[in-house]
């Protein structure tokens, strides 16, 4: 068959200069930067508590489980895609003069992941937790006033991961029809993950959510502490409403918003049976101004409140009630068709549902102290001993749940989630903690460096990371040398972290 001409070399003048390649003996990398966060890691004090996380090794030989730890984030901050990708480490001679000896081989490393048993993973999560709360709080001392974290808000979220495997323990089919495993996570507002459980395929979400949630609780402050500050929040979907998920939140001393799921609280009956008060959603100028300059007509909307106490409240002593605050959207093609049928609209049918209603509802149970007089909720916080929210307030916070899912495509396509490598469930679960430790570390870099506008992780390696380097030694030390403007960015990096500016004699400078 004639595929016609071959793509094949061909001697032609060409606008590009000849260059030769030759070959060198001397010690070069490519990932210059990678050392400088691995040794903030090490020298941050959380040393010892990730230690008492892992799983201990015995053998004589063996470089010890730390130091695997070490070697197995230094690929996800690297961007490693599996474990095969490890042994590409065998040729950086940066990570050999970093730990001192030889790499550790994928095999080995996969032996390393499979040591783990529930203890170690329920340790290690609970590390997770301590450190995203480490990271805030640094976060806090270092930025500029303007930036400072003035709250924190944890969202909580479940996502599939589809495998190809068929031994892989606990793969299933979910919802979706997909062969894969699950895993549940918390991601602060601010990116940092406080918890990640590995679960089988299909599993069903809000499965394990209060463990989960008072794991990513560790912040050392007790419920009265949280509660009359008001500026830990938690957010979820109708998955997490239930007993459990609001009870943990209640006993954590949170504000919480989480979309009503109407089996759990029958709000649509009791919607039919109150008369609400709807309130027109108030738009800012500048969603007005962006409408019409757009050529679009902004939606209209409007919001209600009543309150629901939950029926195993009712048996207990302390007898909780909370408000579900509700959003009617008008739907227009719904409002045009009723009308050119003729039809009259009503609201509320016999049996007590809504029918024949142009409007679409949604609702969000919550225990925010609401202020129903609009205008009072934006007083300044020094004027009231706690904030009151309006309901317009409440409504938009929650719609800014959405942000998470930018942190689990990261979990996914910036550290290769989407697929584990191991057979065996627990060895997964460990691959994927140790993934959001880097996650965790790269993402405090991100927000140290450029807080109005963090980047993420393929950005992130390109500035901090991927810089060429020679290995020089001389007089039992140990120099790295890199051109100017990666030099300039791991400084940047290691004077916010604290470290003190090492003298380099002249002959190693390029001055």
């Amino acid at each position: 068959m004639d595929f016609g001409r071959p793509f094949a070399y061909t001697p032609s003048d060409s606008i590009l200069r000849k260059i030769k390649i030759i070959p060198t003996k001397e010690k070069l990398t490519a990932s210059a930067g990678l050392g400088t966060i691995v040794e903030i890691f090490d020298q941050s004090g959380m040393k010892e508590d990730f230690i008492r996380c892992l799983p201990e090794r015995k053998s004589p030989r063996s470089q010890g489980s730390y130091k695997l730890a070490l070697n197995m984030i230094c690929g996800f901050l690297h961007g490693f895609d599996c474990l095969d990708d490890y042994d590409d480490f065998d040729g950086d001679d940066a990570i050999k003069a970093l730990f001192g000896e030889g790499t550790p081989a994928s095999r080995t490393l996969g032996d390393f992941l499979r040591d783990f048993e529930p203890e170690h993973l329920q340790r290690l999560n609970e590390f997770l937790g301590r450190m995203g709360w480490a990271l805030t709080a640094s976060l806090h001392q270092q930025l500029p006033y303007e930036h400072k974290p003035k709250s924190i808000c944890l969202d909580m979220d479940s996502t599939s991961h589809p495998q190809s495997g068929n031994k892989i323990e606990g793969v299933g089919w979910d919802y979706k029809n997909q062969w894969c495993l699950d895993s549940q996570v918390v991601y602060s507002d601010l990116g940092f993950c406080h918890g990640f459980q590995l679960r089988d395929g299909g599993t069903k979400s809000g499965v394990g959510a209060p463990e989960l949630l008072r794991s990513a609780f560790h912040d050392g402050k007790k419920q009265i502490e949280r509660k009359l500050k008001g500026n830990i929040f938690f957010r979820g979907d109708s998955a997490y409403c239930d007993q459990k998920v609001i009870k943990a939140n209640v006993e954590k001393g949170t504000l919480f918003t989480i979309t009503a799921h109407d089996g759990t609280t029958h709000w649509k009956d009791l919607m039919a049976a109150e008369g609400l008060n709807w309130q027109p959603w108030v738009y800012t100028q500048a969603q007005v101004e962006k409408a019409q300059k757009q050529g679009k007509e902004l939606p209209q909307v409007d919001l209600a409140r009543f309150y629901w106490t939950p029926k195993w409240s009712e048996k207990e002593e302390a007898k909780l009630t909370f408000a579900i605050v509700v959003k009617r959207t008008l739907n227009k093609e719904r409002f045009e068709e009723i009308r050119r049928k003729n039809t009259q609209i009503r609201l509320i049918a016999d049996d007590g549902y809504l029918k024949d209603d142009p409007y679409d509802y949604y609702a969000v149970v919550t225990n925010f102290p609401l202020d129903l007089a609009t205008e009072k909720a934006n007083q300044p916080e020094r004027e009231v001993k706690m904030k009151r929210y309006s309901l317009q307030e409440v409504m938009e916070f929650h719609q800014k749940r959405g942000n998470c899912e930018n942190f689990i495509r990261e979990e996914k396509y910036g550290y290769d989630l989407s697929h584990f490598p191991c057979l065996k469930m627990n060895a997964n679960h460990a691959y994927g903690l140790l993934a959001m430790v880097a996650h965790n570390l790269l993402r405090w870099v991100a927000l140290l460096m450029k807080p109005e506008k963090p980047l993420f992780s393929k950005k992130l390696r390109k500035r901090f990371i991927f810089y060429p380097g020679k290995i020089v030694k001389h007089a039992r030390q140990v120099f790295l040398r890199i051109i100017e403007q990666g030099y300039e960015e791991v400084m940047k990096l290691r004077e916010a972290w604290g470290f003190k500016p090492e003298k380099i004699p002249l002959r190693y400078s390029s001055a």
